[in-house]
């Protein structure tokens, strides 16, 4: 039997485990007072991780999922929560069949793949931006639009992956670009970079389907070092000087924030809900037309002015006292908007 208590129904289909099912981790080992279910691919990195961080978490299959609905409908104690797009997809069907209220997550601001998601987000009781850049485009589709912000994840540190990776490290100018090797993340322009740069090294550092070309592009670069993805990015943070995303797309930037926690300025695109935690020339550079000349020109002011890297570090200090990225704090959000619709 399904409890009277309140219920939360967690979907997240993604195979991989990314930034977003790092936050539908965290909210879920951090709400208190529900029922959390949940429901994924059977064969999801998400679905196999919260077995082990939540094992009260029940998981379910497709018969379980149907059973669950059909048997809360009278008692009018289930929330359906949402966390990608194939997820709000389910939702909307649901929503249509059994009348469930749902809320919807989104963590790109990419456009709609189907007209199913977007009757989805229209009929949601609430739908969330992970910034404001991405509720602003939600908020046409439903007006009960929030904000709420995802939170920073504990980052390892190991010293013998430093001294694989940063034995040699120099005192030249060292730059990260962290992030899985996909085209929106635009990795060809940080490798243009350093063929134009070769007095500054630059560590590529992340895992995907761009691998091969990309280190083909590097080849006869000495100033390139690929690090395949790694648990350890504290112990990135604590060998660079700078951290650069010149993404043609991006949510929010959780990267920068964990690069906050080392004090590590940005070099950054413009886009998504980066101008949100980065103020340009305060706690990194923003580039708006995501050129190489612009970070060329960023390149060259910080080749020669050593000052303006610890001037950001310090901003970034004060960034960090002034904002929490909790996940105690994103799900107190999340449960606030919970209690509206129950």
């Amino acid at each position: 039997m399904v409890s009277t208590n309140k219920n939360i129904l967690m979907i997240n289909m993604a195979s991989g485990f990314g930034g977003g099912e790092f936050q539908t981790e965290q909210l879920i080992l951090s709400l208190k007072g529900y029922n959390i279910f949940f429901f994924g691919k059977s064969n999801g990195k998400l679905k196999r991780k919260l077995q082990e961080t939540a094992p009260s978490v029940k998981i379910l299959n497709c018969y379980q999922l149907f059973l669950l609905c059909l048997r809360t409908v009278k008692n009018k104690n289930l929330i359906i929560h949402a966390q990608d797009g194939r997820g709000a997809h389910i939702a909307g069907v649901l929503k249509r069949l059994f009348n469930i209220p749902i809320i919807i997550t989104r963590h790109v601001s990419f456009p709609f793949k189907r007209k199913s998601s977007s009757y989805a987000y229209r009929s949601a009781n609430a739908i969330i931006g992970v910034s404001k850049q991405i509720t602003e485009l939600l908020s046409p589709l439903n007006e009960n639009s929030y904000t709420i912000y995802g939170c920073i994840k504990p980052l390892k540190e190991n010293q013998l992956f430093e001294k694989t990776y940063f034995v040699d490290k120099t005192n030249k100018l060292s730059i990260a670009h962290i992030g899985n090797l996909q085209p929106v993340k635009n990795f060809e322009l940080t490798i243009q970079l350093a063929a134009n740069n070769p007095d500054i090294t630059f560590y590529i550092v992340g895992s995907g389907e761009l691998e091969h070309s990309l280190k083909h592009s590097a080849k006869n670069l000495c100033n390139v070092i690929f690090i395949p993805f790694t648990e350890y990015i504290g112990s990135v943070f604590k060998n660079i000087d700078l951290q650069i995303i010149p993404s043609h797309s991006e949510g929010l930037g959780g990267v920068i924030l964990e690069g906050y926690k080392y004090k590590i300025p940005v070099l950054a695109h413009s886009t998504g809900g980066i101008p949100e935690i980065v103020e340009d020339r305060i706690t990194g550079y923003l580039s708006h037309s995501n050129n190489i000349e612009d970070y060329q020109y960023y390149l060259d002011e910080l080749k020669y002015n050593s000052k303006i890297l610890s001037d950001f570090k310090t901003n970034i200090s004060n960034f960090l006292a002034k904002n929490v990225f909790s996940a105690d704090r994103m799900a107190e959000q999340y449960q606030d908007i919970y209690r509206k619709i129950y």
